[in-house]
């Protein structure tokens, strides 16, 4: 027995021996072919590691709630009683918690709108490009109260004009006409550009869309990225969003809902200049989404996901505004409300930023708001 103890010892001695001798020769004679294994090892080992990290990378989704929304059938009843179509998600307690749908997508004998039936966003575009903006400024690549003219030194009174006050359309900025339809951002900024007036006077609410067309065209100053890949990179892809994107040509556009309105017949009719309101709204107005992916990027934002909370607060709770990143602010939240054609968006989140309602719709019909619409849902759903 002891002369195998010491056998199986002195083997051990030796492994150990040969061992560390193999790992000293690898690591640190560079010439060795045992070197050239050991760094191919290492640098492919910690390669994958940090491939692995991105590939698992938690992309971020709203939660679910595990049960039916308690006021689900209210929902229904709101949407039926004010003839009101689209798809609607209402977010409780920072979960979502209902998702419907009503109406159909082409009318009268197509498709139903679904929960992933996609719309044009219109101004909920916005609070996208606000907080673009402001990781910008988070990532010290611009500062909210530079001047317009270290953009834009052309522009009448730019030295007078915030990035800030470009964020809450309180420039005193205006177009002279109508924008010329283009599937070109570049020439539709330098539309903007060359067609802009400024009052001279600044600080009053004005909702004007030039303000938030020059402010796309100066997060591709600070980034060094076309507006469309810096919103995608930051956006889109990280959230992994299947049904989002820019409506950029037709085939793109008849993968949306056909947007309706109400005809002199008293039925509906497809709106009419789809194309060219998309394309003279091209850039910071044209992205389309199921309410899914809206909701999803909302929360990613307001969250503070994105940006840091305190940022977040600074983009939509800014005192005594009218307008505010995008939102409108009230002391019991805020709200998001705009429309492309036949297509219309309504939003209302509390100020906890845990309950709220998201509605994308292709028809509302006449007598009533874009401005109601979510109210109508939201106070069915919490109260």
């Amino acid at each position: 027995m002891k002369k195998f103890l010491i056998w199986f010892f002195s083997i051990v001695i030796v492994v150990l021996v040969f061992g560390v001798g193999c790992f000293v020769l690898a690591k640190y004679k560079t010439n060795s072919m045992a070197h050239r294994y050991y760094e191919s090892f290492f640098e492919n080992s910690s390669d994958n590691d940090l491939q692995s990290n991105k590939l698992t990378e938690a992309v971020y989704t709203v939660p679910v709630a595990t049960k039916t929304d308690t006021n689900a059938k209210k929902v229904d009843s709101a949407l039926k009683a004010n003839n009101l179509v689209g798809s609607v998600a209402v977010i409780r307690n920072g979960k979502l918690s209902y998702v419907t749908t009503r109406g159909q997508s082409k009318y009268p004998d197509g498709a139903k709108n679904n929960g992933t039936t996609m719309y044009q966003i219109g101004s909920a575009q916005d609070l996208i490009t606000a907080a673009s903006v402001m990781y910008l400024k988070e990532h010290g690549k611009l500062n909210l109260n530079s001047k317009l003219s270290r953009y834009y030194p052309e522009i009448s009174h730019a030295k007078k004009i915030t990035i800030k006050q470009l964020l809450n359309m309180t420039s005193g900025l205006s177009t002279t006409a109508e924008a010329t339809a283009t599937i070109s951002f570049p020439t539709l900024l330098s539309w903007n550009e060359q067609h802009v007036v400024s009052s001279g006077v600044t600080g009053s609410y004005d909702y004007q869309s030039v303000n938030y067309v020059l402010l796309a065209g100066i997060i591709q100053k600070a980034s060094g990225q076309p507006y469309r890949e810096f919103v995608k990179a930051h956006l889109l892809d990280k959230l992994s969003l299947k049904h989002s994107g820019f409506a950029l040509n037709d085939d793109q556009r008849r993968k949306l809902a056909t947007p309706y309105e109400d005809s002199y017949s008293g039925g509906k009719t497809a709106t009419a200049g789809m194309t060219k309101l998309q394309s003279t709204k091209l850039g910071p107005y044209q992205m389309y989404m199921s309410v899914k992916d809206l909701t999803t990027s909302y929360f990613y934002i307001l969250s503070g996901k994105l940006i840091s909370k305190t940022n977040v607060k600074e983009l939509t709770q800014t005192a005594n505004s009218k307008f505010s990143g995008g939102v409108y602010p009230s002391d019991t939240g805020f709200t998001v409300h705009g429309q492309l054609g036949g297509y219309q968006d309504s939003i209302q989140i509390d100020t906890k930023k845990q309950n709220g309602v998201f509605l994308l719709t292709n028809y509302v019909p006449t007598g009533i708001k874009n401005t109601q619409t979510a109210p109508i849902i939201y106070n069915k759903a919490f109260e």
